[in-house]
């Protein structure tokens, strides 16, 4: 038996704050192999193909959030469409069966009113006295087919409540959904304005071989290495503090944190200093000044045993060279 959903966005909201991020995700392990067993029930994944396709995109989903409030909200939602698209599969069933009982019930009234009336030629054949029989059995007829009739009647009321109650799940569905849209381009919207704020307020801060400034994980995607659209459009303070002094040298240096394999992190940190160099020259930093490098994880300003340690490691600084 499944717990409630409100219950469980309860308790995932307090794991998710109070622990670490374990390496392996059972949430979506979990989830998977309910809609893997779902998929391959030959009886029940033809009634939810689509169900079943809007679950894999909220696994996807939740795969890639894996921290924070964005984590919970995704887990709920991959839940809940797991949960639809059993619910639909079932429903599709019940459907496929009730026709196919309805098929038969009718058959066998066909064939019992066959029957009957060969009966009746029969004994009308044979002897008079069989027409008072007849006339019993036709009258029994009379009634058995009244009934079957009501049956249906009410069968197919049944089955139009089932429908509209069904619509109307579809339709707190599709408004849950788009509630639950609005709240994350919201908390992206958010998530941006802070972004800005801390790239164009940012002052520079000297190191052992100059001045550097800090773009920090925010300002990419999740595990990816392109700026977004809302840091490149932040970057004016960064811009400014580079060409103050056209003479001297910039450097570029990627940084990631231990999560992960070596190669992959040190890859993905020359990556995203790539991607910060791209952005400079195209708002007019000559390129012949810039060198970039990936360190990796090799360099971390705080201890990778924590959410906020790793968050922390993941940066680009811009050093602008003595």
């Amino acid at each position: 038996m499944r717990c409630g959903l409100g219950a469980l966005f309860v308790c995932l909201a307090l794991i998710v704050h109070s622990a670490p991020a374990a390496a392996r995700d059972v949430d979506h392990e979990r989830l998977t192999r309910s809609l893997v067993q779902l998929e391959a029930d030959a009886k029940l994944a033809p009634h939810a193909s689509s169900e079943i396709a809007a679950a894999r995109v909220a696994l996807a989903d939740l795969l890639q959030n894996r921290r924070g409030k964005k984590r919970v909200h995704a887990l709920y939602m991959a839940e809940h469409r797991v949960d639809i698209a059993w619910a639909a599969a079932q429903v599709g069933d019940l459907d496929q069966q009730h026709r196919e009982l309805q098929r038969e019930h009718d058959r066998l009234l066909v064939l019992a009113a066959r029957q009957e009336a060969e009966q009746a030629r029969r004994e009308l054949e044979h002897q008079h006295l069989r027409a008072q029989i007849q006339a019993e059995e036709a009258e029994r007829a009379a009634r058995e087919a009244e009934e079957a009739r009501q049956r249906e009647e009410e069968a197919t009321a049944s089955a139009k409540q089932e429908v509209e109650q069904s619509r109307r799940l579809l339709d707190a569905q599709a408004h849950e959904a788009e509630l639950s849209r609005k709240e994350a381009e919201l908390a992206r919207e958010l998530a941006d304005a802070a972004m800005r704020t801390r790239l164009e307020n940012q002052s520079p801060q000297p190191v052992a071989d100059g001045l550097q400034m800090t773009i920090d994980d925010e300002a990419f995607g999740t595990g990816r290495a392109t700026l977004r659209p809302a840091a490149r459009k932040a970057l004016g303070g960064i811009v400014t503090f580079v060409n103050r002094e056209p003479a001297k040298s910039i450097r570029i240096e990627g940084h990631a944190d231990a999560s992960g394999r070596v190669e992959a992190n040190r890859a993905l940190s020359l990556k995203r200093a790539e991607s910060v160099r791209d952005a400079l020259v195209a708002a007019g930093v000559n390129a012949a000044r810039i060198s970039v490098v990936g360190h990796g994880s090799d360099h971390p300003l705080a201890s990778n045993d924590s959410a906020d340690g790793r968050a922390k490691n993941r940066r680009v600084v811009v050093i602008l060279l003595e």
